[in-house]
């Protein structure tokens, strides 16, 4: 039997025979995969925003402009896990599967 190394090998059979169990693991593991680049593009900044606040030698300027970078990181990544909670809620009032239960899973190989 082939199988898809990107799925879950425990739910292969289940996907094969019903495309729709597919189509949600498909958009949980883009939703996933979304997820994590998301929280790594918010340490990204957070810590470069950190450097340019701690490499500031108090130039007011220079430390507004950080607090401003530490501040867009931080909505960044409240828009991110808004998202989730938008796609969640869109899921259990529209019953729609797979995103009812919506979950965060790192994507694996």
């Amino acid at each position: 039997m082939i199988t898809n190394p990107i799925l879950d090998p425990n739910q292969q059979l289940e996907q094969v025979t019903n495309p729709q169990a597919y189509a949600n693991s498909i958009v949980q593991l883009l939703f996933s995969i979304f997820m994590f680049v998301g929280i790594i593009y918010f340490a990204y900044h957070f810590i470069f925003a950190a450097y340019h606040f701690i490499g500031s030698q108090g130039d007011s300027k220079k430390i507004e402009e950080a607090k401003h970078e530490i501040t867009y990181c931080f909505v960044g990544l409240f828009v991110v896990f808004a998202v989730f909670a938008v796609l969640r809620v869109i899921g259990l009032v529209f019953n729609i599967p797979g995103l009812d239960t919506l979950r965060l899973t790192f994507p694996t190989l």
